[in-house]
């Protein structure tokens, strides 16, 4: 296992790393100017995540109304789906006269592409990261904490400011690294909604296309380095201090707990019409506009996709349970070590880590679809380890003695005792490696201009105004995004 994630996945995410000598080349105003936007748009993207996504998240918690459990099934709906169609979807919603717009009577978009349309964007795609990694550390409090507050007579603001905040922090700080690095690395739908608006991501595939390698590996080192030095500072240095809490208002904290309503009101509002609305009106464009286009490149695309993503999201089973559970286990005492790995490609920026992964496999390959195939497999391996390794560090390890005690051998023992109690969290990890592999853009473009993903077919097709064809490619992906999101919720359900 060790072999194949050094061989495999780490070495090669890695090896742009070797560009750090040439990386002079980087700077020059416009290089610079593209990296501080994106760095600005992140932080912008992550700041509206932690004001809407904590409270969005405490509202799918603790609230028992039939709408939360609605909201609860939807919010993972922009999480799933390809990031080209959504960005399609954000387009027609905002930037033309097909969306919002129509509703107010105006003859052109409410929104022009540029910085506020690549933010509105991004926020779509990362608030599930942030609601879904809080919400997880929410559901771990112990609810005694909260009623001996209550009982002392906290209101329920001062309750959730000086004994829940302090308990699922981990939670706060996992959804603004994940919001924060996703924005940053997010390349296919950008350029559909940027304009003329250059960002880091798009910056080195521009650079990649036009030969200039050395600049390209360049602005790689800086954002792998961002994506590496914000994952040390939550882990080693944030998650380590304790939320200074302050004094105690109680008055003044009484008066906004029972503004509760409002809060709900406002963060529904803001899901309904930022999130929700934006990501299926490309169902409201096709239907008000159908027109059955030319299936033109779509079956041939829809069927490379297709492959790729099975094909990797297969092969990567066969690795990701044993090695997520030397992480789960600390086998050789490097599970914190072979974690913290995971996690660095994990969050590498997609355009970054594909031009890496290119450089270097094609020192060994010259076929454009097994590079391709290689890359997705790197880049997906995070998203199977990630649950099944939580999964199994739920399982106490006496189960596990108890089956040798019994005579059982260890592949006894992983069928009778371990896979049972996985298993939903390997079809989860299987679900979100394989929509990772479909909807990726960034990466698919720095390793290939020769192949055409379904993902990459809408974003030329947007580029060409062909809007008709981009939004039935789009529809099939979200069609295919919404089947996969159903499965998900049905696993959950029923293994809860």
């Amino acid at each position: 296992m060790l072999v194949f994630f050094a061989s495999f996945i780490f070495i090669p995410a890695i090896f742009i790393l070797k560009s750090a000598s040439v990386s002079a080349a980087i700077f020059n105003t416009n290089t610079l100017k593209a990296i501080g936007l994106s760095f600005l748009i992140g932080l912008i993207v992550t700041l509206v995540d932690l004001v809407v996504g904590v409270p969005l998240a405490w509202l799918l918690v603790r609230s028992k109304h039939r709408l939360a459990r609605w909201l609860d099934n939807l919010i993972d709906l922009s999480l799933v789906m390809p990031t080209a169609a959504l960005g399609f979807s954000i387009f027609i919603f905002w930037g033309s006269d097909y969306g919002l717009s129509r509703l107010l009577g105006l003859d052109s978009g409410l929104i022009s592409k540029g910085p506020l349309l690549v933010m509105l964007l991004h926020i779509v795609f990362t608030l599930p990261y942030m609601v879904r990694s809080v919400s997880a550390a929410m559901l771990q409090i112990n609810a005694t904490y909260e009623e001996a507050a209550a009982s002392l007579g906290a209101s329920l603001f001062s309750s959730f400011r000086t004994v829940a905040l302090p308990l699922f922090r981990g939670g706060v700080i996992n959804g603004a690294v994940l919001a924060f690095t996703r924005s940053l690395s997010e390349t296919g739908a950008t350029m559909m909604v940027a304009g003329a608006l250059t960002t880091a991501p798009v910056l080195i595939i521009s650079l990649k296309d036009r030969g200039d390698l050395p600049a390209a590996g360049g602005v790689s080192v800086v954002l792998i380095a961002a994506a590496v030095l914000i994952l040390f500072l939550a882990r080693h240095r944030f998650g380590e201090k304790t939320i200074s809490l302050g004094r105690i208002y109680p008055k003044f904290e009484s008066r906004l707990s029972q503004l509760g309503w409002l809060r709900n009101t406002l963060v529904i509002a803001f899901y309904g019409l930022v999130v929700f609305l934006p990501t299926i009106s490309l169902i409201l464009y096709y239907f008000g506009n159908f027109n059955m286009p030319d299936l033109g490149e779509l079956p041939q695309s829809l069927m490379v996709s297709f492959s790729v993503a099975f094909a990797v999201t297969v092969a990567n089973l066969f690795f990701a349970i044993p090695f997520a559970y030397m992480i789960a286990r600390n086998r050789y005492r490097i599970g914190k070590l072979l974690n913290s790995f995971n996690e660095a490609v994990l969050l590498m920026p997609t355009s970054a880590l594909g031009l890496s992964l290119a450089l270097f496999w094609r020192q060994f390959s010259g076929s454009d679809f097994l590079v391709l195939c290689l890359a997705h497999l790197c880049l997906s391996f995070p998203y199977l380890v990630t649950p099944i390794a939580s999964a199994l560090k739920e399982i106490s390890i006496e189960q596990q003695e108890a089956a040798h005690s019994f005579g059982a051998s260890t592949k006894q023992m992983f069928f009778t005792v371990l896979l049972p109690q996985i298993k939903p969290a390997i079809i989860a990890g299987a679900i979100m490696a394989f929509m990772r592999s479909l909807s990726e853009t960034g990466a698919t473009l720095a390793v290939t201009g020769k192949i055409k993903t379904v993902s990459i077919l809408i974003v030329d097709l947007f580029k060409a105004d062909r809007l008709n064809e981009a939004a039935f490619a789009s529809l099939i992906l979200f069609i295919i995004a919404f089947f996969f999101l159903f499965l998900l919720k049905r696993n959950q359900k029923v293994h809860h």
